[in-house]
This record gives structure tokens, sequence and C-alpha cells, in this order.
């Protein structure tokens, strides 16, 4: 199965960090390996300034269990076979919202 943008999906930490822990995916079917991997953002539970909140307006869908934030500049690829449920989905705009902050760490001006 493959997950869509906007999938809050629980994976292996890739880093070994944690044993599984949430992560938003920004990537679209468009990407390539589209279904084998996904462009995706760390979700935790730690409150930073610069994290954006996962309040109940920002799930289009389920929910996590504890107040959560998705921290923008942390970016990597999850390989499918790491995901193991998707147990909500965040709103375009949340997408949106997380982009255009990457977008502020990528500039070159």
């Amino acid at each position: 199965m493959a997950y869509p943008q906007s999938a809050i999906v629980i994976a292996e930490d890739p880093f070994g960090n944690a044993p599984k822990r949430p992560y938003l995916i920004l990537s679209n079917d468009h990407v390539p390996f589209y279904g084998q991997e996904y462009i995706a953002v760390v979700i935790t539970t730690t409150a930073r300034t610069e994290a954006i909140e996962l309040t109940t307006n920002r799930f289009e869908k389920g929910r996590l269990p504890q107040m959560s934030y998705v921290s923008p500049w942390s970016v990597l690829t999850l390989k499918d076979w790491m995901i193991t449920k998707q147990p909500a989905k965040a709103t375009d705009t949340t997408v949106d919202d997380v982009r255009q902050e990457m977008e502020a760490y990528l500039r070159t001006d």
C-alpha cells in the first residue's frame, strides 16, 4: 500500500534513537520510487518554538495520542517497509506550512 502525501505514519527510527515514532509524509505520487520510499519529517512530543504544533484543526482524520509537533528541519527518507501503520492524516494546509518553513531553511539569500 502506498501512503499519500499528508499521511501521518508510525515507522522505525532510521537513526535508532527510538523504536518507532510518528512522521509526516511530504512527498506526493510524483516522487521517484513512490510507494517504495517517501520524503518525511519527524513528529515529536517536544515543543520547540520553530516547530509546527499539531492542533486538532491540523488533522483531516485520526489523531495522535499526545500533543505533537512537526519539526520541518528534520527531513529524512522513509522506506515503505519501515512503516507499520497510518493513525492519522494531516490537512493540506499543514503540509503547505511545513513546506514553506522548509523553504526558508533552504533559501540562498
